[in-house]
């Protein structure tokens, strides 16, 4: 049940009536004291208590911006009983103490943005006892170790809330934690997450939205608010074209199920009066990606937001991932503080600019494109985190559309049932499996990447990755002491009940044509693979419950082999005809070669090598 049904997320008030919308499907999964939200038995890897402050504290994100911004909403009450009862230790809901590393650390950012906007709605009708009690509870959790990456964050905005409400506190944890977060800056408004060079939307919807929250409120750190907002400026420039023209953003990495959090960035911008594009093109931003997600039906039965993506979907969760997780995409309302007035809201949205821009980064590591509706990153250099289920199919594809998703491999010893979109895959038993999950080395150009990875013992790929829109070439030297099965697959596209046309032609291409979509893959290589139709098993893609992916497939002996193709996708099926018609010729493989020597002539588009934890940095 989509509970902005009927809303047209066009006006301000619109928005504003849509978090109500989101609000009050929670309301029955509240306990008796307020303090916390039971959504559902399944867990995370962090008590149940956590979790149900975790379903509480999410949900401010977007109920504070209303009060900031006077608008209307009736059930203040609750969330003061739930803020008085949940920092009381006596209280039988308590949120309990906090620890290093904690779970209720992340909570505290959300507890703390509250008294930010909120104060007058949360704080100021507390007793005396009731504002001891939750000003000692933030104070605790200013005591504990955060993990080092964006969680220093949240010891900031603590703080804040702290200031805010005239609690006196140890303003050095502040300071040490901005100090530390700005360590992590590299350039062209790109920050790390910790110290691993991996790069997802973490670096917009935290690092760059909590620096932007920071220079909005903070008081007298004039130089490092400039910092904060420069560094957005520049992101914005690249940012922009993770978005295709419906709206749709590239899923990318880990935490997807946060959803239109993926805004929050541009809800952001404007919160902070940070003009880094023309008002109207950070509108239009924003409220496209609202109305993508506003438009469909993700939600469970009751119109609560389940973990998952596009349907509720526990295998591409990560551990982290409590009922009460998604509710992070509350951050993306923060332009609700504004008032009717600001630039933000009296600007008309305006489309997309540069719809078809190809963009190339030497700090992110990734090439973007636009074809077939979508848009189009292909990643070389992320470290992938494999502590989380699906690392690598997370950060290691060889393409990721705004269309058509990504999908996880679901089972370890599943070649053949596994989907392997956009991914090359070897099996010596045609059971266990190796893919892209360690890359020692890459190299980025204009139009072209290139990565060398290490997938198994004996087992050597540089792979080059180069954009013709509508096509991406893959070109993968593949050097192997044994036989191995290989399989390579394109865009996953939607299985429907009824049958789709299938096109497999000796010559080496597949072609999966639905009502709605179209997906290719032509061989170009020295020696023909086999193409093959797959319907990979079910629950896999984010996007949809059943898929069907385009394998080119075959069996190599020990030595050194070249396989060469064309991939393309589009939600409009009558492209393949034109696509198919201009297929890209075959790159020479010693112009491939070629590449990496005009990179290594470019220390400024290679990354340094290193030991795991440094590779990259």
């Amino acid at each position: 049940m989509n509970p902005l049904s009927g809303n047209p997320l066009k006006s301000r008030d619109d928005f504003a009536r849509s978090v109500i919308e989101l609000w009050n499907p929670l309301k029955p999964y509240f306990s008796e004291g307020r303090a916390r939200v039971d959504i559902s038995e399944t867990g995370a890897h962090f008590t149940k208590a956590a979790a149900e402050l975790e379903g509480f504290a999410r949900p401010l994100f977007g109920l504070a911006p209303l009060a900031a911004g006077n608008l209307p909403f009736d059930d203040w009450e609750m969330i003061r009983t739930g803020y008085a009862n949940g920092c009381d230790p006596d209280h039988p809901e308590y949120w309990g103490d906090v620890y290093d590393h904690d779970q209720r650390l992340v909570e505290s950012a959300a507890i703390g943005f509250g008294l930010i906007l909120a104060r007058d709605k949360i704080w100021d009708p507390l007793t005396d006892t009731q504002k001891q009690n939750v000003g000692n509870w933030l104070k605790a959790t200013l005591l504990k170790k955060t993990a080092d990456n964006n969680w220093h964050f949240f010891h900031v905005l603590a703080s804040l809330g702290l200031e805010t409400c005239g609690v006196e506190h140890d303003m050095q944890i502040r300071e040490d934690a901005l100090v530390r977060l700005e360590e992590f800056y590299l350039q062209d408004g790109w920050y790390t997450d910790g110290i691993a060079r991996r790069f997802d939307h973490y670096i917009p919807f935290a690092m760059h939205l909590y620096g932007l929250v920071y220079s909005k409120v903070a008081k007298g750190d004039e130089a490092r608010c400039k910092r904060f907002r420069d560094r957005a400026v520049e992101f914005a420039q690249e940012f922009q074209h993770w978005f295709d023209e419906n709206g749709a953003n590239i899923p990318y990495g880990r935490s997807m199920t946060y959803r239109f959090a993926q805004a929050s960035f541009w809800g952001g911008l404007a919160f902070a009066d940070l003009e880094a594009l023309p008002w109207g093109q950070i509108r239009g931003l924003w409220a496209r990606n609202m109305r993508w997600w506003g438009e469909r039906d993700w939600y469970d039965n009751e119109g609560v937001m389940p973990v998952g993506y596009l349907y509720p979907n526990l295998l591409m969760s990560e551990f982290y991932n409590s009922p009460g997780s998604p509710y992070w995409a509350m951050k993306s309302y923060f332009p609700l503080a504004l008032p009717a007035d600001h630039p933000f809201w009296t600007a008309e949205e305006e489309a997309k600019a540069e719809p078809g821009a190809q963009t190339s980064s030497a700090v992110s590591g990734t090439l973007t494109y636009a074809a077939g509706g979508a848009r189009i990153l292909m990643p070389a250099a992320s470290e992938m985190r494999h502590t989380l289920r699906c690392g690598a199919e997370k950060y290691g594809k060889f393409a990721y559309s705004s269309a058509f998703g990504f999908s996880v491999d679901i089972e370890r010893q599943g070649f053949l049932v596994n989907p392997f979109d956009n991914m090359l895959a070897l099996s010596e038993d045609c059971t266990t499996y190796l893919i892209r999950s360690q890359i020692e080395d890459c190299h980025v150009g204009p139009d072209w990447l290139y990565s060398r990875w290490l997938p198994g013992t004996g087992v050597e790929i540089e792979t080059w990755q180069i954009v013709r829109a509508p096509w991406h070439l893959r070109a993968h030297r593949v050097t192997v002491d044994r036989p191995y099965y290989a399989i390579e697959g394109g865009f996953a596209i939607e299985r429907t009940d009824a049958e789709p046309a299938l096109t497999v032609t000796e010559n080496g291409i597949v072609r999966i044509d639905t009502a709605v979509a179209t997906t290719l893959a032509a061989d170009l290589s020295p020696v023909r693979r086999t193409p093959v139709a797959k319907r990979p098993a079910p629950n896999s893609s984010l996007y949809f419950p059943r898929t069907h992916v385009p394998h080119l497939t075959t069996r190599i002996e020990p030595g050194t082999h070249w396989f060469i193709g064309a991939w393309a996708a589009s939600t409009t099926p009558a492209d393949a005809e034109t696509w198919l018609a201009a297929v890209p010729e075959t790159p020479d493989t010693a112009w491939l070669e070629s590449l990496v020597t005009e990179a290594t002539r470019s220390p400024g588009l290679k990354f340094r090598e290193g030991a795991p934890s440094d590779r990259f940095l």
